[in-house]
């Protein structure tokens, strides 16, 4: 990007609008560089513009897009990114083996999962979703250990105290999680606040943690915090990542997987 003349307030405004608009984001850094004027001068102005509604901030730039997520039922998850989220459970698998005890979370790639286990696999499948228990009772290998709790009915799953104080009991090799964000400072989260609480456990008390998601995910925050990227092992997702958040990935340890 070269460095645009002298502006006034105005234009300067208009202007990072119109890069922001372009490049999907931009850093205080960036943007300070390319209009000449201090980062100080351009906080200012992210902050006059995140006012006004015209971008988001984030930590160290700013975006057109709103990082924060809304739950969704699973009945209308189900119909987003069918193809990306297939392709995604389809790579997930190959990473069960026999014998392993893994945990499922309640999202709709965890549950695309279950048409891509072999029905001969002898495993063990601890989950908070009553979708993908009822699946997996055709899975006569399959040893299914589902979480009580109160029906989250947005997600068809488990949560609350009795779900957390029953995954205290087990522990796992393998985890694999559905996430509705997943950013830089916030780490990964989720849109409801007990089955944050409840993913947390399932963290702690396993092996070998798998993020799944699609890169519409990438930059968003949910409500509830699960855990900071150092605490995921592994993220599977559609398509490659850009090259700035696979260097936060990184950063954290992470080792990413792309379908594509």
């Amino acid at each position: 990007m070269n460095i645009i003349l002298a502006m006034n307030i105005t234009q300067r405004h208009q202007e990072i609008l119109a890069v922001i608009k372009h490049e999907k984001y931009i850093t205080v850094s960036e943007i300070s560089k390319l209009l000449g004027v201090s980062e100080v001068t351009i906080r200012k102005d992210f902050n006059y513009l995140e006012e006004k509604n015209l971008i988001y901030r984030h930590h160290g730039g700013a975006s057109l897009n709103n990082p924060y997520v809304v739950d969704l039922p699973v009945s209308q998850k189900q119909n987003i990114k069918i193809e990306e989220k297939n392709r995604i459970a389809e790579k997930a698998v190959e990473f069960i083996e026999d014998n392993d005890v893994v945990i499922l979370g309640s999202g709709t790639t965890i549950y695309n999962m279950v048409n891509y286990i072999s029905k001969e696999k002898n495993i063990t499948v601890i989950t908070s979703s009553l979708l993908i228990a009822a699946r997996l009772c055709e899975f006569h290998n399959v040893t299914i250990i589902q979480l009580g709790g109160s029906v989250r009915y947005s997600s068809q799953s488990t949560v609350g105290p009795n779900a957390q104080e029953m995954m205290l009991q087990f522990s796992a090799n393998k985890l694999f999680l559905g996430v509705d964000g997943i950013d830089e400072d916030f780490g990964v989260s989720t849109s409801n606040i007990e089955e944050a609480y409840l993913n947390q456990i399932m963290i702690k008390n396993t092996t070998k943690t798998f993020l799944l998601s699609d890169e519409s995910k990438f930059g968003k925050k949910g409500l509830g915090r699960i855990c900071s990227l150092k605490d995921v092992d592994c993220l599977i997702t559609n398509q490659k990542v850009e090259e700035s958040f696979e260097s936060v990935l990184k950063k954290f340890g992470v080792n990413i997987i792309v379908t594509d």
